[in-house]
């Protein structure tokens, strides 16, 4: 070998040796939910494979931000991004899709349909791999609602059993009746950048889902006109603030809703389904073996998009609420070694470990899998057997029913989600009426559309909504 030759070599070892060393990155967002077990468990496969994990942690705020820099400049912002599902449009265009082996594995093939077939593609490709299940659920106290003196007076006020609510009528009843009593009523989400819009949308879904007018649940599916500003989401922002009105005190994030529900603060509580394992935990929850869940609440009433009216129902209907979706992990165009990105998310995913992460209050992960709604054994080992066996009932109710409301999943959705918002605040600040909240936000909504272009996103929203392509 000559002197230049062998040069080369040593050149070329040398790259591949530190192109070995480097660390898969992995960005997402902070704090223990999410970030912890990416963190966790790229520490765990560093050590079976090799292959050093660094996860970049970006405040919530700031993650979409980051990534889309990123994209735009034409540098990808990690190997492997683990991000909302309702992101998934926007960061589309710039992703590798799902190897088709792992695609056809039992890996993915045991997810949820709901949590698959949706959230892991877009315009017909699979693009990511599903990392958790989002939903919202209500909790309620047993003890209080099984209280004989409880049950007899609500009888006395109502004429009904007090039980979990089936109607939003049976819920804000229940709540009131509650705060009236000297207890809070029910907690829900309120405060800034604490995830309230989630329950705008759930109070919302059944009083805009139309059995024959379907897709209708924020915009036409044919105009792409707003539909936010309807009577129906009139309606459920009204029964929203009364809501809110039972249980006094500061605004309450997400993760203060369950956590003051575990510490006995009020009846019931809407919430995604984290709020059965906080619930349930005997290391911090009071109330943990005196917890019951029930499915989002429906409506016998529905608003005709078409005819403009309310039509009435047979019987009340409930129509579950995929709210946000869930967490999804994707590898960018572009990622250094694209083998070891997808290994590593097959990694995260793996049936036992997912499993265990669900189950794990801290995790921020949901349940997802087909198997850990069948896993009754393990779930009442971790909640007690009468707490399990409806926590899993609801979620299996939920995912089967009928009819369930995605969450919005379009181009553009941080823009419609924070305008949205800021007119919501200024409901809770008192400075404008609900009505006026909503119709300035659908002319927010209209404005943006056409910024990113109506006919593209009324293909994209169509889509996002299981309608067939626009003509």
């Amino acid at each position: 070998m000559s002197p230049v030759t062998a040069r080369l070599v040593t050149i070329v070892i040398l790259a591949l040796s530190l192109t070995r060393a480097e660390a898969l990155e992995v960005l997402t967002r902070d704090g223990g939910p999410i970030a912890g077990p990416a963190i966790a468990h790229g520490a765990e496969f560093a050590r079976e494979t090799g292959v050093a994990v660094h996860v970049t942690p970006r405040p919530f705020d700031a993650l979409y931000g980051a990534v889309m820099m990123g994209f735009v400049t034409g540098s990808p912002p990690a190997d492997v991004l683990i991000l909302p599902a309702d992101w998934l449009p926007d960061v589309a265009p710039y992703l590798m899709p799902v190897p088709d082996d792992l695609v056809q594995s039992p890996l993915v093939q045991g997810i949820h349909p709901a949590y698959r077939d949706r959230q892991m593609r877009w315009r017909g490709q699979w693009l990511a791999v599903t990392l958790d299940g989002d939903l919202h659920m209500g909790a309620y106290r047993r003890d209080l609602f099984e209280d004989r003196a409880a049950q007899a007076a609500y009888r006395a006020q109502t004429g009904r059993a007090l039980e979990p609510p089936r109607t939003w009528q049976d819920y804000a009843r229940i709540a009131a009746f509650f705060r009236a009593r000297g207890v809070a009523g029910t907690l829900e989400a309120s405060a800034e950048n604490g995830q309230r819009l989630w329950s705008l949308f759930s109070h919302a879904a059944a009083y805009t889902a139309h059995p024959d007018h379907p897709g209708h649940f924020f915009f036409d599916p044919d105009t792409m006109a707003p539909e936010i500003d309807n009577p129906a989401w009139v309606r459920a922002l009204h029964d929203y603030l009364d809501a809110l009105a039972t249980a006094p005190g500061p605004a309450l994030p997400s993760h203060g809703v369950r956590t003051e529900f575990a510490a006995g603060a009020a009846a019931m509580a809407l919430d995604w389904s984290d709020i059965g394992t906080v619930a349930t935990d005997p290391a911090s929850s009071k109330i943990r073996d005196r917890v019951g869940f029930f499915a989002l609440p429906g409506t016998d009433q529905v608003w005709n998009p078409v005819a403009k009216r309310w039509d009435r129902l047979a019987a009340p209907r409930p129509v579950p609420f995929l709210a946000f979706g869930g967490w999804i992990a994707v590898v960018p165009r572009g990622a250094a070694d694209p083998k070891a990105a997808w290994d590593y998310i097959a990694f995260l995913a793996d049936p036992a470990r997912a499993t265990r992460d669900v189950m794990t209050g801290a995790s921020g992960f949901n349940p997802y899998r087909l198997s850990q709604l069948d896993d009754t054994a393990g779930w009442s080992t971790l909640m007690g057997a009468q707490a399990a066996a409806d926590y899993l009932s609801v979620l299996r109710e939920s995912l089967s029913a009928p009819q369930t409301a995605p969450d919005l999943r379009l181009p553009g959705y941080p823009a419609y989600m924070a305008a949205l918002d800021a007119r919501l605040g200024r409901v809770l600040s008192g400075e404008i009426t609900p009505e006026a909240a909503l119709a300035a936000a659908a002319t927010d909504w209209d404005r943006i559309t056409d910024r990113l272009g109506r006919a593209s996103q009324r293909r994209h929203y169509r889509e996002a909504m299981g309608l067939e392509a626009a003509p």
